[in-house]
């Protein structure tokens, strides 16, 4: 194959469609994290707003990011106890 012999693939298929599917499958991931920790903190006695009043504006893997390995339930139980101490540092405060 010469330099100029390269060929474009403008469907996209190949490797960058490999790229498109595993980022695709991290938001699922990380979307199936957040349902999780958001559960657990309904679940725990945390109403909707006070979570979103905790979060500010973020998401709550970004607030509290997924550690290496980390199952959904593993985390949302870690996620949500961060959750309760910053909730409570914001009332004392």
């Amino acid at each position: 194959m010469g330099y100029h012999d390269a060929t474009f693939d403008p469907t996209g298929a190949g490797r960058a469609s490999g790229y498109r599917d595993a980022a695709a499958a991290a938001r699922l991931r990380r979307r199936d994290y957040g349902r999780a920790a958001f559960a657990t903190a309904i679940d725990d006695g945390l109403m909707p707003d006070e979570v979103r009043g905790i979060l500010a504006g973020r998401r709550i893997v970004d607030a509290f990011p997924v550690r290496r390995g980390e199952s959904p339930p593993a985390y949302a139980g870690r996620a949500v106890a961060e959750m309760m101490v910053a909730y409570l540092a914001h009332e004392a405060a």
